[in-house]
């Protein structure tokens, strides 16, 4: 039989040689890819032994020609870590028609287990040279662990890209990754978005600061020195993901009973606060002479986390000016109650015609997610250390709360820096307890 397994190996590594792994090698040029002994060509990074991040893989053309092949990837977490042993944790939001669906992942699971005791064979050959760093794993085990996760391969967990999480499904997500490894050393998680970058950084920073005890500066660190080659990029860098890996930051230096107590409160304090007032510090001239308006939208996920539902929108033209030159919304009484997580978008734009100001939008845009309640407790804890100073019913005062972001430190053009146009300052932003 270590014929067949040779078979299946050589089957395998022509593909080194087929013109369509240069597409692959391209678009895959900043990541630090493992490699494997198979012949597969796969834009994998382990992060640790039981972590690994990857790539969003696809099953059908045309993406196949330049992304990770999803066939692939099952063979190499089969050969590499044994049936049932692995579990693929998708945080992509977006839809798209070349998805793959959960139909084929098992029938692409049913194919090797089919090819099972060949897949053996290879597997103890590589073992055997030195080629797989672990042990042959128990098959006796490995049925318990499958009887009694049910055959889960994937876990669909996802939000739009260059956006963080919800902060309760982000602890979610990261408790979720470690209750999986946590029953046998032999098991490995898998995590991509789109590109294994944004999104999977975050979960990863996440799950190494939590479970490893590492300071956020080391945990993005680890990743990006894991998973890209060097000088190719900083791993983590959009601000409002790293605005929430701060949050985390906050949450886990808590006692697991007081995280428990927060992840209760926050689901009490969902459309307990309102919107009060907005402020553009020092705002650009352009704004202000009126040359030009700045659109701000209030957005949340929806229920899906796909899409954007946006539930106020403000003009500039209507803001008012105070006397040392800031801008100054006042929201109504109408209550603009909102999710804990909140997007507000800022783009130029002009009155003068729709085309003007479709133009006009590219050159400036900028962005921001906020938790109301982390950030309100992040502000309360200065004053109130008392064991439940977290509790909704504490949190009311009579000032209003709020926090100020600087210009630069607002969300660019995608995962980009840049916002182009400067439109002002800082954005001061304040709410209240109802």
């Amino acid at each position: 039989m270590r014929e067949e397994g040779s078979e299946l190996e050589m089957e395998k590594g022509f593909l080194k040689w087929k013109p369509v792994n240069l597409m692959k090698k391209i678009l895959s040029l900043p990541m630090k890819k493992t490699k494997n002994d198979i012949g597969l060509r796969l834009d994998i990074s382990y992060i640790l032994v039981n972590l690994i991040v990857c790539s969003y893989p696809v099953n059908t053309y045309p993406k196949l020609l330049y992304r990770n092949s999803l066939d692939d990837l099952i063979l190499f977490l089969t050969v590499y870590h044994g049936k049932g042993n692995f579990r693929i944790f998708n945080f992509r939001g977006e839809k798209e028609d070349s998805d793959y669906k959960d139909n084929d992942l098992i029938g692409i699971a049913a194919k090797y287990e089919s090819k099972d005791f060949e897949i053996q064979e290879l597997r103890s050959t590589l073992i055997n040279d030195g080629k797989i760093p672990i042990s042959p794993i128990d098959l006796e085990t490995r049925t318990l662990v499958e009887e009694e996760t049910n055959n889960v391969i994937c876990e669909r967990i996802g939000w739009l890209d260059h956006f963080p999480p919800p902060f309760e499904l982000l602890e979610e997500i990261v408790d979720g990754i470690e209750n999986y490894l946590s029953v046998s050393k032999n098991r490995v998680a898998v995590l991509h978005c789109r590109m294994g970058k944004g999104r999977s950084g975050m979960i990863t920073v996440a799950y190494l600061m939590k479970y490893l005890q590492c300071p956020l500066g080391e945990a993005r660190l680890i990743f990006m020195q894991a998973r890209f080659k060097y000088g190719m990029t900083n791993g983590v860098t959009i601000p409002s993901q790293l605005r929430y890996l701060r949050y985390h930051e906050f949450f886990i230096t808590h006692e697991k009973a007081a995280q428990e107590g927060i992840s209760n409160e926050a689901v009490k304090f969902k459309f307990k606060f309102r919107l009060a007032k907005m402020t553009f510090l020092r705002p650009s001239s352009l704004i202000t002479s009126e040359s030009a308006i700045v659109t701000t939208k209030i957005q949340h996920y929806n229920d899906d986390r796909n899409a954007l539902l946006t539930r106020k929108v403000v003009y500039s033209d209507i803001m008012a000016h105070e006397c040392g030159g800031n801008m100054t919304f006042i929201f109504g009484r109408d209550y603009l109650t909102l999710e804990n997580d909140c997007r507000i978008e800022f783009t130029l734009g002009t009155s003068k015609s729709k085309a003007a100001s479709s133009i006009i939008s590219w050159t400036s845009c900028a962005s921001c997610w906020l938790n109301i309640y982390l950030e309100t407790l992040m502000h309360i804890i200065k004053d109130d250390s008392s064991p439940d100073y977290f509790q909704v019913e504490r949190l009311k005062r009579d000032e209003m709360l709020g926090t100020t972001i600087n210009w630069q430190e607002l969300d660019g053009f995608g995962e980009l820096s840049t916002h182009g146009l400067k439109l002002f300052q800082a954005l001061k932003l304040e709410w209240e307890i109802i």
